[in-house]
């Protein structure tokens, strides 16, 4: 062979070999755009608890997302009433309560007479349900979500929301989605409404049949650590009979009680998550998502850590066992979803509703301010009050979580300017002990605040369905009689963990402030689609860059 043959067939070797690399390499880049989104909202997440846990995590869970991905260590919400509804739809749609319609979980409904919940819909059918309190649609959000907008723009798209309860699993995903999908405690299934579909697809059908929810049902709560390596270790020794064993949490719930299955003991317990990741990966997979040139998006809500931080408080070994499982169904989920459709391809936010206060008897011993506000033996006082200044009547007609509502009938009836009432009641109010601050309706609707606790009530007030009266408490105060400590705009409450993770996410840690409402409209520069109609967020240029 001569010396310009040889010469020749070694450069066609040489670019044979650099053509297949780049090959290689091309495959390994990210497309235009992400083939699947996945939305995990671990609820009642504190910030401070990656760093409190961080020792006993995992590297493929929690530590994956913020160390591989973009986190950002200062992100909070901007409204008062840091509820699990108006923190969804925040989250969802890319504006606060006052844009978004869900001003709280629940709210006093003028026209019906009787509390509204933010999902409530009676002009819905259930699926193979006979549940009625389980009858709920997004009709009463009233902004388009990150998920509506996908849809809008590629009708291909698939968006699907699950969650164990049905708030959670139809405010994340929005009007347009294609599905949401809730848990039954009744029935032990998972199910949905008509304004969905006429009917749950054959897999939903065969998930239900394979009975998950028995088998975590009648599963005991082991701890998943030795006892002493628990960070809540010191605080409940009395539980700890060897400081080198597990514990026994919660013993296997009884295969049946009073002659039915007990199925809401399951939310107590972690396992509750992993049903729902069961289900979303059961979803994944039979709806084909992520494998077409749409972009497609599953929103998931784990409420195991809400429910088991408001059973047995924030610095209880319950709480953190929880924690450190919701990690494990995070290494889990991961695993999944980079074998199902790759990290190139898959484009992943982690984040929560709303934090938690400490327990008081936290704060007791360590002589922290705190309290209990009794809002029924307020209304008690309220109400005596008003009678002195207007003579007898039926003058609040709620006060329910922080708000109180007026009977705007009998104000108008007896010839009072609503407004003047409203300051009368709040000014009043403002003797309780615990009452941080109070704004009237009338204030909220007529000048503009923009810093402050006024800012943040401002943000939560929505004039068709909050109440004549918003009450702010102090630092580490609680309402009495409600299922959660949260419900606030301090720290405690305010402040979640916020991460970016997988397609074209550049590994980093975001310092500057982030708002909750910014992550609607971050995901809409990332995938190019148009902001929600109501977003009031900006997109965190430190991810889109």
């Amino acid at each position: 062979m001569n010396k310009s043959l040889f010469a020749a067939l070694a450069a066609l070797f040489i670019a044979a070999g650099q053509l297949s690399a780049l090959a290689q390499k091309q495959q390994q880049l990210p497309g235009d755009k992400p083939k699947l989104i996945v939305q995990v909202v671990v609820g009642q997440l504190r910030s401070d608890y990656l760093l409190r846990f961080k020792s006993n995590l995992g590297s493929e869970g929690f530590k994956t997302l913020i160390s591989e991905g973009a986190f950002c260590k200062n992100a909070r919400y901007s409204h008062l009433l840091t509820q699990t509804a108006p923190g969804l739809a925040t989250i969802a749609t890319g504006a606060v309560p006052a844009q978004h319609g869900i001003p709280s979980d629940r709210w006093y409904d003028r026209v019906e007479n009787d509390m509204q919940e933010a999902c409530a819909d009676s002009r819905v059918e259930l699926i193979e349900s006979s549940n009625d309190n389980l009858k709920k649609s997004p009709r009463h959000l009233l902004a388009s979500t990150f998920g509506d907008e996908l849809k809008m723009l590629e009708e291909k798209s698939k968006v699907i929301g699950i969650a164990m309860a049905p708030q959670e699993a139809i405010l994340l995903s929005g009007h347009s989605s294609n599905a949401a999908y809730w848990f039954d405690e009744m029935s032990g299934k998972f199910v949905s409404t008509t304004y969905y579909m006429p009917q749950l697809p054959q897999w939903v059908q065969d998930f239900n049949q394979k009975n998950f929810a028995n088998t975590y049902l009648h599963r005991s709560w082991q701890s998943a650590l030795p006892a002493a390596s628990y960070a809540a270790y010191k605080q409940n020794i009395d539980k700890v009979l060897e400081a080198t064993d597990g514990l026994l949490l919660v013993p296997a719930e009884p295969a049946k009680k009073q002659g039915r299955i007990g199925y809401e003991k399951l939310r107590e317990t972690p396992y509750s998550d992993n049903l729902v990741k069961d289900f979303a990966i059961s979803a994944i997979v039979n709806e084909d998502m992520g494998n077409s040139d749409a972009t497609d998006m599953v929103t998931i809500y784990f409420d195991a850590m809400r429910n088991i931080g408001n059973r047995y408080g924030a610095l209880s070994i319950e709480l953190e066992d929880a924690f450190y499982r919701t990690d494990q169904n995070l290494k889990h989920l991961l695993s999944f979803l980079t074998s199902h459709v790759g990290k190139k391809n898959l484009l992943m936010v982690l984040t929560s509703d709303h934090g938690v206060n400490l327990p008081q008897q936290r704060l007791e011993e360590a002589s922290m301010p705190h309290g209990i506000f009794d809002h029924s033996k307020a209304l008690v006082l309220l109400r005596s009050y008003l009678n002195i200044v207007y003579g007898k009547g039926d003058w609040i007609k709620s006060f329910s979580q922080k708000q109180i509502f007026l009977n705007h009938t009998l104000i108008e009836d007896s010839n009072l300017r609503l407004s003047e009432v409203q300051e009368r009641t709040a000014s009043f109010a403002l003797l309780f002990s615990g009452v941080a601050n109070v704004a009237t309706a009338h204030t909220l609707a007529s000048a503009t605040f923009t810093s402050g606790a006024m800012r943040y009530m401002q943000n939560s007030f929505f004039p068709k369905r909050s109440g004549d009266i918003i009450v702010n408490l102090e630092p580490g105060w609680a309402e009495a009689f409600t299922e959660s400590a949260a419900n606030s705009s301090y720290s405690y409450d305010a402040y979640v963990p916020l991460a970016f993770y997988g397609w074209r996410i550049k590994r980093k840690t975001i310092t500057a402030p982030v708002d909750m409402t910014d992550i609607a409209p971050t995901l809409s520069a990332l995938v190019g689609v148009a902001l929600p109609n109501a977003a009031s967020g900006k997109v965190i240029a430190e991810i889109v860059e």
